[in-house]
């Protein structure tokens, strides 16, 4: 550029600045789509961690990044699990470690991860067709926190494989939204039935 000048912003000593403030956004509402709540992996790639990744160094690389899950992946960089942080933050990995009769340095992500298999999923063309509201209702049914989205991989639909699309989290719903969802998990078994009623206060 020849003269640099004549893209320069006249000053003076008295002018007044101030940062640029961000538009304020629209609050979402129970009738909007179930879609503005999705993490979506598509425009936004998602921290990911080896499945033999040891817990020290998986815990700091979620901390660093200020998220609170990571997609977990094998040697094939296929999905196999989802490590979220607050559950490396609670008592799994040292409850794990003293199973074990080791230390909590011994645990990897394989160990305290949800196990992919073990995630409520929902397409995403279904969830296009929802609300924010119906999606409270699922994850309420499903007393769930997490709510996987997936997708057909057109480049494997041949075999059969699924990509995973994003995530859906029942914290999003209780920040953005104020919904409470109940996310304890429901007693399968007479006597889980029984520790559940007695563990409530009336």
């Amino acid at each position: 550029m020849s003269n640099p000048s004549r893209v320069l912003v006249p000053k003076s000593p008295g002018d007044v600045f101030r940062l640029a403030a961000r538009p304020e956004e629209e609050s979402l509402t129970g009738d909007d789509p179930a879609t503005q709540l999705l993490k979506d992996f598509i425009s936004h790639n998602p921290i990911n961690v080896r499945s033999a990744m040891a817990f020290k160094e998986m815990k700091e690389k979620l901390c660093t990044s200020g998220v609170t899950f990571a997609m977990v992946v094998n040697r094939g960089d296929e999905v196999v699990g989802l490590l979220a942080l607050k559950d490396l933050l609670g008592s799994l990995p040292l409850s794990l470690a003293n199973q074990r009769g080791g230390s909590i340095s011994d645990i990897t992500a394989q160990d305290v991860m949800r196990p992919i298999w073990s995630l409520p999923a929902v397409r995403y063309g279904q969830l296009q067709d929802l609300k924010i509201d119906q999606l409270a209702e699922i994850f309420n049914e499903l007393h769930t926190d997490y709510l996987l989205v997936t997708d057909v991989d057109s480049g494997a639909a041949s075999s059969g494989e699924k990509s995973v699309r994003g995530l859906l989290s029942a914290d999003d719903l209780s920040q953005q939204m104020g919904i409470h969802v109940d996310q304890s998990p429901r007693p399968k078994s007479f006597s889980e039935i029984v520790h559940a009623v007695r563990g409530k206060s009336y």
